[in-house]
């Protein structure tokens, strides 16, 4: 994530250096300068039509004078309404960027619901010990945060869409039960981290960043599971694991259609099928994707680590600095009416001459 973010810094400096100094927040606003122009030029006519006109009834004296106030006061009104119309346009100028402060990511809770969660290595078995860590987590996370369900065995299926709602995503999870699971008796990990980025898609320029976290014992049957996770590191997301299971292993329990335990599955030799963690899996798709593995230990203490690495990600992704401008406008407003107000004081002052 480290080469990814400077990567990202470094385009943002280039973009900065690029920036311009003055700018119009409103340049469709133009379309008076024409029309401001356009009068200027008729009243600057008419007034000289006027001045010939004097001739006729003034003294050259008296059409001197009466040139000068007129002239004065076109002079005043017509800078005065230049600066309204530029002032239309919002002028504004670059003053340095700030920084943005840390918001709100996506993160998905990718489980694992093959048969092999309901061993009991883990207890009181693997799949309800995930779903008591996921609890923790979601109590716990940051109320900017958007949580999705997706779980997976031999198909992937998002469970719950990204939401800000905690108690939905609770409420999903508590249906992960082995009538669930009889449909997902194998573990596809490319399936779910598929499944997992189609819920994290979003709006190119949208900038809020997305995080995998996947649950799961590791065990996989021959998915391309490595595919996917090049997949994830090119996206930028990054998959935080959490393994459940043990080396040593249990036995794995089998289904009937109703979803009821009975018996434990048995390989091709007779023998029962013993279920181990395959940390190794589950090792290389965090380091390919920039994530990390949480070993599990009570369902809170590597809650906690986990919190600590995605307060941490909150930030890299939110690191940025945005352009900070000043808008010029109210000074153009300010000067176009004292220059009004020089117009109808200055008019009073001639006349009376």
């Amino acid at each position: 994530m480290g080469t990814r973010d400077e990567g990202r810094g470094t385009q943002q400096e280039k973009v900065s250096a690029r920036m311009p100094t003055i700018e119009l927040a409103n340049p469709k606003a133009a379309w008076l300068l024409p029309v401001w122009f356009l009068a200027v030029v008729l009243t600057f006519w008419g007034l000289r039509r006027k001045r010939r006109a004097m001739t006729f009834w003034l003294p050259p004296e008296g059409v001197s004078a009466w040139w000068r106030r007129s002239f004065g006061q076109w002079l005043l009104f017509v800078s005065a309404t230049l600066l309204f119309s530029l002032a239309l346009m919002r002028p504004r100028w670059f003053a340095g960027k700030v920084p943005v402060p840390a918001q709100g990511v996506d993160i998905v809770l990718c489980t694992d619901v093959s048969h092999s969660m309901l061993c009991e290595d883990i207890k009181p078995s693997r799949l309800e010990f995930a779903q008591t860590l996921a609890a923790n987590l979601l109590a716990r996370l940051s109320s900017d945060d958007r949580v999705g369900l997706v779980v997976f065995g031999g198909s992937g299926f998002p469970l719950c869409p990204l939401t800000h709602d905690r108690a939905i995503v609770q409420t999903y999870l508590s249906l992960l039960e082995p009538s669930v699971m009889v449909y997902n008796p194998t573990t596809d990990l490319a399936e779910g981290l598929q499944t997992a980025l189609r819920l994290l898609k979003r709006p190119s320029g949208n900038p809020r960043g997305g995080v995998i976290v996947l649950i799961s014992d590791g065990e996989d049957q021959g998915s391309d599971w490595q595919g996917m996770a090049k997949r994830c590191a090119k996206e930028g997301v990054p998959v935080f694991v959490i393994p459940v299971g043990t080396v040593t292993g249990a036995p794995v329990p089998n289904l009937t259609e109703q979803g009821k335990v009975n018996g434990y599955k048995r390989d091709a030799k007779g023998n029962i099928a013993i279920s181990r963690l395959n940390l190794e899996t589950l090792q290389s798709i965090a380091r390919q994707t920039g994530g990390k593995v949480y070993m599990p230990y009570d369902g809170v203490r590597e809650v906690g680590q986990l919190l600590a690495d995605l307060t941490t990600y909150r930030r890299q992704v939110w690191t940025k600095r945005v352009a900070q401008w000043r808008e010029i406008f109210p000074l153009l407003l300010f000067v176009g009416v004292l220059l009004l107000l020089a117009e109808t004081w200055l008019a009073p002052r001639w006349q009376g001459r």
